[in-house]
C-alpha cells in the first residue's frame, strides 16, 4: 500500500463525504458515497501513472 498517497488523499475526501452527508437532502444522500467511489479512483489512478512514469524511465 501507498500510505503517503492514501494518507494525502483520505482526508479532503474524508471531510467531502461527511460535509455531503449532513448538507444535501435524503433522496440525494447516495452522492456522498460517490465521493467514496471517485477516493479510490483517485488513489488508484495516481499508482498506475506513477508506475507508468517509473517504467518510462527504466
Amino acid at each position: 500500500m501507498h500510505k503517503k498517497k492514501y494518507l494525502t488523499l483520505l482526508p479532503p475526501f474524508l471531510i467531502l463525504t461527511i460535509i455531503l452527508a449532513f448538507t444535501l437532502p435524503n433522496d440525494k444522500r447516495y452522492f456522498a458515497f460517490l465521493a467514496t467511489f471517485a477516493f479510490w479512483i483517485t488513489y488508484y489512478v495516481w499508482i498506475y501513472i506513477e508506475k507508468q512514469i517509473q517504467k518510462k524511465n527504466e
